[in-house]
């Protein structure tokens, strides 16, 4: 016989389900259970009496009814206790109620003969409704006292110290049939023990099998639940007539929908970026690419949409799960970028070749003419112009160059307001577009932060021009240099005139540009100096109009190299893009 495995509950209470409302199902049954068996046995023998010709006011039929209306009374009192009891008061009911059938148990048998009462047997019923409702333990000490109250009938009735009741007549009992009646009691008290045990275990590892069968369920209910919710991809199922039942956390949160806006609808409108063809209730597979437009931006997505089988292979509608490929998409947008790259460099070397030669030509042949003596006032100032030019030119070649094959950032401490310094004042004499804006500059303090002054120059150039491009002549804009603990930042303010949301994605893109007269290269040079300082750059909206441009980086380039790029940290300005680039 294999061995009984653990109980998941005390011993007495190891039986299948024994939960408190079980428990009290059981106790009820056995109340009612009790009032039953009590009524038609007591009531039974008292009308064998009285149809005998003996009279309710004799010794029996009041000890019999007597004990009626105390089961009727106790029950009732049960019953009124079952409902508000603990679960360990709801035990202490079920054995007290055990040990009154056992006293009326006793009682009956007393009335109708004593230990030789055919009656008797009925002390197994206790034994049994322990086996059913307290199990193992509650069936032996059940048992130990039917053979107990039994057998103190017996004994102190073949004594004389107990007689019967007064309406009957005393007849001496028959040693031979009170021994056989005692031998059939005794053996029907072992027996339904036996029994009743054998039942009690038996339940117990059925009912162990079962609470590990439920504890499983509830746990693949649980890694169910916790798998949908953690999927990171939209999951929606909707019925064979089209309308959403279903849908994970996430695909409420990507939706940019509330659940209960989802719950009821149809399923197209819910999902309108998908062909309601697909959504059909008896559509078959299908997949495809989409743009999802929310409250707040426009996501690339990737959905699949399949059909929906019950358990028994019916169909009962459709499941869709969208992805969001935003990062595949910057994927391949940076490859595309690359390739690009690529393109100007070899662009630029080519242009380098073909361009410097004849300027370097063009610089020496202006040197020589203007050493010439006889050369008046505006002749050299036309020499000076082209001289000027040529370098202009010279300079940009070598942008071009700089941006196609850029080099690593020299980074050394340098105080980031005197460069800025420096950058304005250059720019207020320049004769070019930001010169034609009122600067304001905030850099009264020393920021000394680990970068390479050279890009830092180009940077704070390159956010001016695109500030100034982009603002009305006479407009003010905005020069801060701040910083905090572990970060400095340059932010550049401006009056734009905004910009449209769909090109907020493209602006750092190179060879991109708002205005025709930018070269789509100035912003691109700035977020690529601002990576390769392990830093970013934020594009916020300005209260009372226009943009707030900020390059941020940490201030220790050792802290930058171990941390990698820097993150936000919410003391610096935040937001999308509002005003018109210019580069």
């Amino acid at each position: 016989m294999p061995a009984r495995p653990p109980s998941l509950l005390p011993e007495q209470l190891s039986l299948v389900g024994n939960s408190d409302a079980q428990l009290r199902e059981r106790f009820q049954l056995l109340t009612a259970a009790r009032v039953m068996v009590c009524t038609v046995i007591f009531g039974g023998t008292v009308a064998v009496y009285l149809a005998e010709g003996h009279s309710l006011d004799d010794a029996t039929p009041k000890l019999l009814l007597s004990v009626i209306i105390a089961i009727y009374a106790v029950s009732l009192v049960y019953a009124l206790q079952i409902r508000v009891a603990p679960r360990a008061r709801l035990l202490r009911l079920t054995a007290t109620s055990i040990a009154l059938d056992l006293a009326a148990w006793t009682v009956l048998a007393y009335a109708t003969g004593g230990a030789g009462s055919p009656l008797s047997t009925f002390f197994g019923l206790s034994t049994l409704t322990a086996a059913l409702v307290l199990g193992g333990n509650g069936t032996l000490w059940t048992a130990v006292s039917s053979l107990s109250a039994y057998g103190l009938l017996a004994l102190s009735g073949a004594l004389g110290l107990v007689q019967p009741p007064s309406d009957q007549l005393h007849i001496p009992h028959n040693p031979i049939e009170t021994t056989y009646q005692m031998v059939v009691t005794l053996t029907a008290i072992v027996s339904i023990t036996a029994i009743g045990g054998a039942l009690a275990d038996r339940l117990v590892v059925t009912g162990d099998a079962l609470l590990r069968v439920e504890a499983s369920r509830v746990s693949l209910i649980a890694l169910y639940e916790d798998v949908l919710r953690s999927i990171p991809a939209a999951l929606v199922t909707y019925t064979a007539e089209g309308l959403v039942d279903g849908a994970n956390p996430f695909a409420a949160l990507f939706l940019d929908l509330e659940p209960v806006e989802m719950l009821g609808r149809p399923a197209h409108e819910v999902l309108p970026f998908i062909p309601r063809v697909a959504l059909d209730g008896d559509a078959g597979s299908s997949s495809g690419d989409a743009r999802l437009k929310t409250s707040y931006r426009e996501i690339p997505v990737a959905y699949h949409v399949a059909p929906l089988y019950s358990h028994d292979g019916s169909r009962r509608g459709g499941i869709v799960v969208v992805e969001d490929r935003s990062h595949e998409e910057g994927l391949r947008h940076a490859v595309e970028t690359s390739e690009r790259f690529a393109q100007l460099g070899h662009l630029a070397a080519g242009l380098a070749h073909e361009i410097r030669n004849p300027l370097g030509a063009i610089s020496g042949c202006v040197e020589l003419v203007r050493e010439t003596a006889t050369l008046d006032s505006e002749e050299r100032s036309l020499l000076a112009t082209v001289s000027r030019d040529v370098a202009r030119l010279n300079d940009l070649v070598t942008d071009m160059l700089q941006f196609a094959k850029p080099r690593m950032p020299d980074r050394s401490p340098v105080d980031l307001s005197a460069l800025t310094r420096e950058v304005v004042a250059l720019a207020r004499s320049s004769g070019g577009p930001e010169a034609r804006v009122l600067i304001k500059l905030r850099a009264e303090q020393p920021v000394v932060a680990t970068v390479d002054a050279a890009q830092y120059k180009q940077v704070l150039w390159n956010l001016l021009r695109n500030a100034a491009q982009a603002s009305r002549v006479g407009t003010e804009v905005e020069i801060v240099v701040s910083a905090t603990e572990h970060e400095a930042a340059l932010r550049v303010l401006d009056r734009g005139p905004g910009i449209e949301p769909e090109l907020r994605a493209r602006i750092f893109d190179a060879f991109y540009s708002g205005t025709a007269r930018g070269t789509g290269l100035g912003l691109a040079i700035v977020k690529r100096i601002a990576d390769a300082h392990h830093g970013r750059v934020e594009i916020a909206e300005r209260e009372g109009g226009g943009s707030i441009f900020s390059w941020v980086v940490p201030r220790d380039v050792i802290t930058a190299q171990v941390a990698g790029p820097s993150e936000p940290t919410g003391e610096l300005p935040v937001g999308p893009p509002s005003s018109a680039p210019s580069s």
